[in-house]
């Protein structure tokens, strides 16, 4: 039982990962409020907010910090193609303000750029923190941790289970795609031809989740999920020893960056 108990711990050397996930919350918290603050501020002569560019180095210095970079890279490639998307969207298809370039029917105006470049990068800066405190966070840190700060355990279940439910999704409908490629059913090509091997997937992809759904709540009743009382818990959050560190250096760059901003609205 003891050496069961030592398994399902987790030990993280690294004391950025290792911050208890309460820590990390206000973290991206400011982040985000940060980001929203540098939106604000505009360089150039048509007002665009380009210091949220650099900005988006913070996270690469912070996953590289935490050990985590090669993973969040894989993660915020995803969201570096609907940026890039989104950019090129609204540069030529939003008009207003005047003409900037133009190139046969293509053409960009002052505020189609400027909306460009600030949703965009608004997306990269806070879908990227958002990155990574789920790759440095696991999903029985954040029920534990979320049980801790009072919430119901029912509750708390239900949101993890939910981060949970994404992840079995993806990778069952994987191995459906790999097993009818395997029966010699064609699903690269065009997207005609996805489309068609991708939409009779969902049927056995669907039954799959209400019968995991069903063994989920066997198991759950099993241990005595739905019992009153006080519960036990085999699984031990501990901190890194940062957190204060980490939480006062987060909420003083706020700050500073707030009472950088007013300094420039009055100047």
């Amino acid at each position: 039982m003891e050496n069961y108990i030592e398994k399902i711990q987790i030990r993280k050397s690294n004391k950025l990962a290792g911050l208890y996930p309460s820590t990390k919350a206000l973290i991206v918290l400011m982040y985000a409020v940060c980001t929203f603050i540098v939106n604000t501020i505009e360089v150039t002569d048509i007002g665009l907010p380009l210091f949220l560019i650099p900005q988006f180095l913070v996270i690469l210095i912070l996953c590289k910090a935490s050990g985590v970079l090669g993973r969040c890279i894989k993660a915020l490639n995803t969201v570096a193609v609907v940026a890039l998307i989104i950019l090129l969207v609204q540069t030529f298809l939003v008009p207003g303000g005047d003409l900037i370039w133009r190139f046969g029917i293509l053409r960009i105006y002052e505020r189609g750029l400027r909306t460009a470049v600030s949703l965009s990068f608004l997306i990269m800066n806070i879908a990227g923190i958002f990155v990574w405190l789920f790759q440095t966070t696991e999903n029985k840190e954040i029920s534990r941790a979320l049980e801790d700060s009072g919430m119901n355990y029912k509750a708390a279940y239900v949101f993890t289970s939910t981060l949970q439910m994404i992840e079995i999704l993806g990778r069952n409908s994987k191995t459906i795609m790999n097993a009818q490629k395997a029966r010699g059913v064609e699903t690269e090509g065009n997207l005609i031809v996805r489309a068609k091997a991708f939409f009779p997937s969902l049927v056995p992809l669907i039954l799959g989740a209400v019968i995991s759904s069903e063994e989920r709540v066997l198991t759950l009743e099993a241990r005595g999920f739905t019992m009153q009382g006080p519960k036990t818990h085999l699984f031990e959050l501990k901190k890194s020893g940062w957190e204060g560190k980490a939480a006062a250096a987060s909420v003083l760059i706020t700050v500073l960056l707030l009472a950088g901003r007013i300094m420039l609205w009055l100047l």
